[in-house]
């Protein structure tokens, strides 16, 4: 325990282990009655050696040696936000290095998120992490956490996530033992022969029963941070008018009306702020609202959508039906404000308050109050045994992941009819912070330009990572794939082919290290459960390469292409063998002792 004041600001630590990994928490606080505007670091001295900077990328040759850092460098994996004092915040929650054999890491609690970023600073030679933290008389104090630890640097990063896995199991446990295909809203009787399509999991509580009869899981839809008020279309598209109306429906008794007072954002000027989106779920204005329940109000936009009585009225013993838990939709918050400046929210945090870039003004960062919405529900969930399940993440956070027991996002892969489906970089950070939990895609696109061959790349690609590959509409509203016959019999095949393979990949559980290596950089490896490889190739030219794995086996079966292939013992124990590939194929091989 350790504690001294800088500038009138206390600052107390105690340290800890975990499962190897050596622990340091945080208090830092202020009683001067005045709002302060900090950066804390904690900085992990390194050893003198040849540190290089390790990230989550492919091999570029067969070695998978890291590049070499220019000196004199920071290096970090950040995304862009217009708070603290750089206005990044960290991609991954840790950031590693390593030198010959030997690796080290820094990573931020998986339970305690704050507005920060891990980093590694070759010209000081060490790892740190650094928050942007307001102090204010409303919150006068913030509690941040830190570990790190060392890791045999084999497989570069992913040895670095692989010791993450063994530090925080509980972040990375797979509750949910059903994978298969999100459907939203519509309703999988009505589908044509459903069972060919592999679903699993429904968005929606509109025929639990029948989901139940089926083995489906089936969550109810709630929405944190945002309230769509829908207006009539000769009402003006401005705050008086906005007002007004929502004085209008508080009359009448509309909850989220009444929430509106005690839990709408504000903004750097003291305002309500409103977007005007012409949508076909709502023509009006959407608000951001701070879902936190540390908000007392009855009418706090928190308990519209979690509270005791709603509890037990879906789950209790007079529930009328059963549901297997809570879906959170646009998780991250892609229509709300990203900063909050309401000060008397700012007692009701519970994460640490952070700062605008411009202006250094004490700010509520909207990606702490998602998770403060998701952490409270899922606490009650998971102590009832059901499951948590989000949209539209992991995208730019990391820290919704540890909650949450299926993940997925709405994406278009073939934009005004041009094939781009996400970058690899964006794939494997989905699949690192999901580990073996369940990631579902709907596809959002013009289906009159995605034809059966897109259809295909699609799926094949959901199969490499072990992801699902669901359809909803390109508006995410009408022309619901699945309300259309003639679409999905056009792909019924190709989903009996491909949704078995992506959950034979899901169902083993995504392992960091591949524990194979490619003769050819231009083939990208995978690893699920012990035994099972998938191979991708991205590019647009066939190619050709020798697998080399320590998985011991006498034979290997590609899945995908249903066919044998010859093996040999490897020269220095386990298995060879060769793989070829057309442009954006796949195989998915079955190593069997």
């Amino acid at each position: 325990m350790g504690m001294s004041p800088t500038g009138g600001v206390r600052i107390s630590t105690k340290s800890s282990t975990r499962h190897g990994a050596q622990c340091v928490e945080a208090e830092i606080s202020d009683d001067s009655g005045k709002d302060r505007i900090l950066q804390l670091v904690y900085t992990l001295p390194l050893p003198a050696a040849a540190w290089q900077w390790l990230t989550m990328s492919r091999p570029t040759n067969a070695q998978n040696a890291p590049d070499q850092p220019a000196p004199q460098q920071e290096y970090l994996n950040t995304v862009n936000f217009p708070c603290g004092s750089s206005g990044r915040l960290s991609l991954y929650p840790l950031a590693a290095v390593s030198a010959a054999a030997t690796g080290r890491a820094i990573a931020m609690d998986l339970f305690t998120p704050a507005f920060g970023r891990c980093a590694y600073n070759s010209r000081s030679n060490e790892l740190y992490v650094a928050w942007d933290i307001a102090l204010t008389p409303e919150k006068n104090s913030a509690t941040v956490k830190l570990f790190s630890f060392d890791f045999a640097a084999t497989w570069g990063f992913r040895s670095a996530i692989d010791a993450l896995y063994r530090i925080y199991p509980e972040a990375f446990t797979a509750r949910s033992k059903r994978h298969g295909l999100w459907m939203p809203f519509a309703k999988i009787s009505e589908v044509q022969g459903w069972e060919d399509f592999g679903f699993a999991i429904k968005e929606g509580d509109n025929e639990c029963a029948w989901d139940d009869q089926h083995n489906i899981l089936t969550f109810r839809y709630t929405e944190p941070m945002t309230w769509w008020m829908r207006m009539p279309d000769d009402m003006p598209r401005d705050l008086p008018s906005a007002r007004a109306e929502i004085e209008r429906l508080a009359a009448k008794g509309d909850r989220r009306a009444k929430s509106f007072a005690s839990s709408v954002f504000h903004n750097q000027y003291g305002e309500a702020p409103a977007r005007w989106l012409d949508t076909p779920w709502c023509k009006g204005a959407v608000w951001s609202m701070a879902s936190m329940p540390g908000i007392k109000s009855p009418d706090s936009h928190f308990r519209i959508a979690w509270n005791p009585e709603l509890r037990q009225r879906l789950y209790g013993p007079e529930r009328k039906a059963d549901l297997d838990g809570e879906y959170i939709d646009s998780s991250e918050g892609y229509v709300t404000d990203v900063m909050n400046y309401r000060r008397e929210h700012f007692s009701a945090a519970s994460t640490p308050l952070t700062f605008s870039q411009i202006g250094q003004r004490p700010v509520i960062f909207r990606g702490l109050i998602a998770w403060e919405y998701a952490r409270a529900i899922a606490d009650d969930v998971h102590g009832m045994d059901k499951l948590m399940m989000a949209n539209s993440t992991p995208h730019n956070l990391w820290w919704l992941t540890p909650l949450l027991d299926v993940l997925g996002t709405e994406s278009n892969w073939n934009p005004k009819n041009s094939w781009r489906p996400p970058a690899d970089s964006t794939m494997l950070f989905r699949r690192t912070m999901c580990g073996p939990k369940p990631f579902c895609f709907l596809q959002n696109t013009n289906f009159d330009d995605f034809d059966g061959n897109k259809v295909e790349k699609y799926m094949r690609r959901c199969v490499f990572y072990g992801m699902y590959p669901g359809f909803f509409s390109a508006d995410a509203s009408t022309k619901h794939y699945f309300r259309n016959p003639d679409l999905y019999n056009r792909d019924r095949e190709l989903f009996r082919k491909y949704v078995p393979l992506c959950k034979r990949a899901g169902e083993a559980g995504w392992q960091p290290i591949t524990l194979a290596r490619s003769d050819n950089a231009a083939l990208w490896l995978e690893r699920f459960g012990t035994n099972i490889i998938t191979v991708f190739n991205p590019g647009e030219q066939r190619q050709e390469g020798r697998l080399s794995t320590s998985i011991s086996a006498t034979s290997a079966y590609d899945h995908v292409h249903q066919q044998e292939l010859p093996v040999q013992p490897g020269a220095t124990g386990g298995t060879t063998f060769s793989v070829a590939l057309d442009p954006e194929d796949v195989a998915l091989i079955e190593l069997r002792p």
